[in-house]
């Protein structure tokens, strides 16, 4: 009987194995002589399903969220075939198979699919670190970036609002200041909001997935060498496996699981790794106490990476390099229920100091990054800070999100994006609307649009914010893989303004390149060729429908957006 067993449980592993590209049976890769035969569970003590990535960035294929634990739905598989029930057979086998709530004929899918499925690979063991993570050191130090729609340069003559002194009546505004300029990006061909979304969390999305899967390839070697996850109040102390896994591209000289508390882990790796410029040094750690189901979770991921002196902007005479240090606060109360904030700064700082994190970042009481611990002179940042919110599912993407950013510690505004996206189970269609511009101190702001700033660093400028934003309705074309505008409607777009104090211009002598980032090189010669009438503003406001609101956060409330904290 025994004998039988083990193999209906043989055929069943080997043959699931195969159907999901799995290493090998029970849910880790190869193991050594004398592994363990209870492999961990990797959604059990692990935010399995997590990931951080732009909510409109998507890639080819069907793809849906993957089961990150099959091991001991392997073995309950095996237990019904063997005892001929096959209702119950099916219903494991459905949940061995990695099928999420979309179905039918979608091309392609979220790109928060690829990542979070890239973690439970490593959980399972269907990947290595070495081919699972593939660690490179862009991924850790990609710079935030603009899509060519949103703030390009642009060249102006005679501005109604200069008098005297510079910026002078004829020149070039500076890039990333004049908000979504065209409703089109030229590169991608995608809506602006939409590409300039993507582009802008491209760097942190890398930053947080990487550190997020580097953790659980903790589990992954523990697995491989039989090791168990530690008791109440121990640590596993796995730097010599993470060493031979990363071999050559990564040197760990920290790497481990604990259980501080019952049924509470945390994750710890430090490591240093060689870039074009030289060596630079990275600290991760992770707090994760996970709940009544694999689908319930909540937790903290801290990480920090030291960039150099290449990045130095603002801290430049400050600090001899750059650290980039971020936090991501997750909640997951069902399998379709997901809350992130998200935060990251870069410091002024050489990178020399243990720990990273602390030693150059101010956090909060709850562990979050404190957006509020600017540059003292000695400790804060200094560039970029970009904060992230999401309510969201998950298994589709559904959901609200705002993401905002201040280019430096002396900005006086946050830039602010929030999206809200709606996904149709039936169709598979996805869409959605789009706001942007500016809210507070990103010290202080809560992810809310308060306004808008027309001439932010032009002759005369003023940054009093205006009752004014811009808004998008976007749809996805699942046949070209592009977020368009919806209908290809012009009447899609409220964004047009003119860059001067009260965001209209009389015409006359003033021009401005008003398809700059759309057309190279860069000239007036166009507008000056042609009539140049007034121009009114065609941004979105307080009036929307019959209903006058008080403010513009409650007139984007009005539209149907819930902003999440960040």
């Amino acid at each position: 009987m025994k004998k039988n067993f083990q193999l209906y449980f043989s055929s069943v592993c080997l043959t699931t194995a195969l159907l999901l590209g799995l290493a090998g049976c029970g849910g880790g890769s190869s193991s050594s002589p004398g592994a363990s035969s209870s492999p961990i569970d990797g959604a059990a003590a692990f935010p399995a399903g997590l990931a951080v990535e732009s909510p409109v960035g998507m890639e080819v294929g069907n793809v849906t969220l993957a089961q990150a634990s099959p091991a001991a739905l392997f073995r309950a598989l095996a237990l019904a075939l063997f005892q001929g029930d096959l209702a119950t057979a099916k219903q494991v086998a459905s949940r061995l198979i990695p099928v999420g709530d979309a179905h039918a004929a979608a091309s392609r899918s979220p790109r928060y699919m690829k990542s979070a499925n890239a973690v439970n690979a490593l959980l399972t063991g269907a990947t290595t670190p070495r081919t699972g993570v593939g660690f490179n050191a862009d991924k850790f130090l990609k710079s935030p970036i603009n899509a060519g729609c949103y703030g390009p340069t642009v060249l102006y003559q005679g501005h109604p609002n200069w008098t005297s002194g510079t910026p002078a009546a004829t020149g070039t505004l500076p890039s990333g200041d004049v908000g979504i300029w065209t409703a089109v990006d030229t590169a991608t061909d995608w809506v602006c909001a939409a590409a300039q979304l993507d582009a802008r969390m491209d760097g942190v999305a890398l930053r947080s997935n990487t550190s997020l899967m580097t953790l659980a390839s903790l589990i992954n070697v523990a697995n491989t060498a039989g090791k168990s996850l530690p008791a109440v109040g121990a640590t596993v102390d796995l730097k010599t496996e993470m060493n031979v896994a990363f071999s050559p591209d990564v040197t760990f000289t920290t790497a481990t699981i604990s259980q501080p508390v019952a049924g509470s882990y945390s994750y710890s790796v430090a490591f240093s790794f060689t870039h074009s410029s030289g060596t630079r040094n990275a600290e991760i750690r992770l707090s994760h106490a996970p709940g009544a189901s694999k689908s319930e979770y909540s937790g903290l991921l801290t990480y920090a990476v030291t960039r150099g002196g290449s990045d130095l902007q603002n801290c430049n005479g400050k600090a001899l390099g750059t650290v980039d240090v971020g936090t991501l606060k997750y909640t997951r109360t069902s399998r379709t229920a997901m809350t992130l904030v998200h935060r990251e700064g870069n410091y002024c700082g050489a990178g020399t100091a243990t720990p990273l994190a602390t030693s150059y970042a101010n956090f909060s009481t709850d562990g979050q990054l404190d957006p509020a611990g600017k540059w003292t002179g000695t400790k804060g940042w200094a560039n970029n800070f970009n904060r992230f919110g999401a309510v969201y599912d998950p298994t589709t993407l559904k959901g609200n999100y705002t993401f905002g950013w201040q280019a430096g510690d002396l900005d006086s505004n946050s830039r602010v994006f929030n999206i809200g996206l709606n996904y149709n189970a039936t169709t598979e269609a996805r869409d959605g609307e789009a706001y942007f511009g500016y809210g507070d101190d990103i010290a202080s702001s809560n992810g809310t649009i308060k306004g808008f700033i027309c001439n932010w660093a032009g002759p005369g400028n003023s940054h009093t914010l205006r009752d004014l934003f811009q808004r998008q309705n976007i749809s996805f074309n699942d046949t070209t893989g592009k977020w368009r505008p919806s209908l290809e409607a012009a009447s899609s777009s409220n964004i047009t303004y003119a860059p001067t104090n009260a965001c209209t211009s009389a015409g006359g002598t003033f021009y401005y390149d008003k398809n700059a980032g759309s057309v190279t090189p860069a000239s007036l010669a166009d507008e000056l060729a042609a009539p140049n009438p007034a121009l009114a503003v065609d941004m979105a406001g307080l009036v929307f429908g019959a209903t006058t609101y008080t403010s513009i956060p409650l007139a984007i409330a009005g539209r149907g957006m819930v902003v999440p904290g960040y």
